[in-house]
C-alpha cells in the first residue's frame, strides 16, 4: 500500500504539472490556435518525459498486476524512466532555471514538473523498484529515449524553426556545435545510467543481505 500511495502522488504531481502547463500555453496569445499551442507543448523533453512518468505511475498505482503493469515493472524499464526524469530535474536546475523567473501558475507547473516529480520518482525507485538483473548491458536500451528525442527535436526544428533548448538550437549554434552538445549529453546519460545501474545493484545486494 505505501508503494501505491507514492505512485499515486507521483502520477498526481506529473499530471498536475502537465495540465497546468498545457492550460498556460492554451491561454498564451502567441499561439494562433489550440493546435499550435499543443504542437509547441509536445516539443519539450520535460513534457514528454513527464507524460511517460505519469503513465507508468498511474498504471502502477491503479492496476499494478495487470499485463500493462507487469510490462512496465521491469528493472530496466523502471531504471530508464527514473534516469530520464532525474535528468529533467538536474538539467533544469543546473542549466535552465536561471534563464527565466516564472511566477504564479507557471512557477507551480515548473516545480511540479522539474522538482516534485523527479524527486518523488527517484525516491520510489530507491524504495520500491526492482533492481535484480540490472547490468551495464542495459545501457543501449536505456539510451534509446534521449537519442530518439534528440532526433525528434532536430527534425521539428528543421520543420518549424523552433528548438526547445538552447543547446539544440541549430539556427544559432550550427550543426557542428549542436552535435558536440549531443555527444556530451549522450556521454552524460551513459555515465549517469551506468551509475544508476551500479547503485541499483548495490541496493539489491544490500536488500538480499538484510533478508538473510
Amino acid at each position: 500500500m505505501p508503494e501505491r500511495i507514492l505512485r499515486a502522488l507521483i502520477a498526481l504531481a506529473a499530471w498536475g504539472g502537465l495540465g497546468i502547463q498545457l492550460w498556460i500555453l492554451l491561454q498564451a496569445p502567441a499561439f494562433a490556435s489550440p493546435l499550435e499551442a499543443a504542437w509547441r507543448y509536445l516539443a519539450f523533453f520535460t513534457i514528454l518525459t513527464n507524460l511517460m512518468v505519469a503513465a507508468v505511475n498511474t498504471v502502477a498505482a491503479l492496476v499494478p498486476h495487470s499485463a500493462s503493469g507487469k510490462l512496465l515493472a521491469g528493472a530496466n524499464t523502471r531504471a530508464g524512466v527514473t534516469l530520464y526524469i532525474a535528468t529533467v530535474g538536474v538539467i533544469y536546475h543546473l542549466l535552465l532555471a536561471g534563464l527565466w523567473d516564472p511566477q504564479g501558475w507557471q512557477l507551480i507547473a515548473d516545480q511540479l514538473l522539474h522538482t516534485a516529480t523527479p524527486a518523488l520518482s527517484v525516491l520510489a525507485w530507491v524504495l520500491f523498484d526492482p533492481k535484480r538483473g540490472l547490468t551495464l548491458t542495459a545501457l543501449p536500451q536505456i539510451i534509446v529515449w534521449p537519442l530518439g528525442y534528440t532526433v525528434y527535436a532536430l527534425l521539428r526544428g528543421a520543420f518549424d524553426g523552433f528548438y526547445p533548448y538552447p543547446f539544440l538550437d541549430v539556427s544559432t549554434l550550427g550543426y557542428a556545435r549542436v552535435f558536440m552538445h549531443i555527444m556530451g549529453l549522450t556521454s552524460a546519460f551513459l555515465l549517469a545510467g551506468g551509475a544508476l545501474i551500479l547503485i541499483g545493484r548495490m541496493l539489491s545486494n544490500l536488500r538480499t543481505a538484510r533478508a538473510k
